[in-house]
């Protein structure tokens, strides 16, 4: 290739680069009423679904997981179950998945191949069939972890919430099983209504209703939820100040919240270092080289 070429082909791919990261640097503000629909969206479906795919899916999960694959995939339970997957139906998805992809990249090859179309060896069908098999299975992974990560987090804010509305039933004087029965009425996110279902199954069963709140922090791995039912707990056993306990919950709870979204953003900045350090060597690389020519 000419250098003229050479020059035209980096000038594109500077110009595509500087769009591309001025296009993800600058992103537009929120509309308010997007922000209010993200707060009045429908509450999160219940977990814990029998029915969450299909009948291959859960028999080939179940086929795995009882040849000995349960020992690994025993911590993906509790973030599964916030996004209604039982572990043989994501098991079944993930054998799938790299099945499809061993199989398909061959097969279209080798049709394509079969019509004239491409003309390659079996090197290069096995490699992508190899490849495919082990990226598919991550891709699914990544993504359900992910929008399992994203349900924790809409949980934690409910979380919050729902400690605001029982600290102000506690200064409205309200004892501190009714300030939890109450505190669980006011929203219809997952939360509330899994607080809501363990307090019904805890007063039909005579329990208390701390119960329900320790039920419901070991089911969805909520630490400060378990951390709530334990200082309900000492203010029952020994009289602790529960209003200004939970109160100082609540305020631990926003702030964490507010340097996880800080830590969060600052590591989205930090990716945006690594294509401008290239797009400024490129950059000087295209100054000097006409340079270099000179001679």
């Amino acid at each position: 290739m000419r250098t003229a070429g050479v020059l035209v082909l980096c000038s594109l791919a500077l110009c595509a680069g500087t769009w591309l990261v001025l296009a993800g640097w600058r992103q537009p503000r929120p509309t308010l009423q997007r922000a209010m629909a993200h707060l009045h969206r429908p509450g999160l479906v219940a977990p814990a679904s029998t029915a969450d795919g299909s009948d291959l899916v859960v028999r080939v999960g179940t086929f795995v997981e009882q040849r000995g694959a349960s020992t690994r995939t025993r911590a993906w339970r509790q973030p599964l179950r916030l996004v209604g997957r039982r572990v043989e139906t994501h098991v079944g998805y993930l054998v799938l998945a790299s099945l499809g992809g061993l199989i398909a990249p061959a097969l279209i090859l080798a049709v394509l191949q079969s019509f004239g179309i491409v003309s390659i060896g079996i090197w290069v069908p096995a490699a992508l069939s190899v490849a495919c098999a082990i990226v598919l299975p991550l891709l699914v992974h990544s993504t359900t972890m992910a929008a399992s990560a994203e349900v924790a987090i809409d949980l934690r804010h409910q979380l919050g919430a729902y400690l605001d509305m029982v600290t102000m039933l506690l200064a409205g004087n309200s004892g501190y099983e009714g300030a939890l029965d109450q505190a669980a009425r006011a929203g219809d996110g997952l939360l509330f209504r899994e607080l809501r279902r363990a307090m019904r199954e805890a007063g039909t069963t005579g329990q208390s209703l701390v119960r329900a709140l320790e039920q419901i922090a070991d089911d969805y791995g909520i630490v400060e939820l378990e951390q709530v039912a334990a200082t309900a707990t000492l203010s029952a056993a020994e009289g602790a100040p529960v209003a200004r306990s939970l109160a100082a919950k609540c305020s631990t709870l926003r702030s964490t919240l507010a340097a996880e979204q800080e830590a969060e953003a600052r590591v989205r900045n930090d990716k945006v270092t690594p294509p401008l350090v290239a797009m400024a060597l490129l950059f000087m690389a295209l100054i000097i080289y006409p340079a270099l020519n000179l001679n």
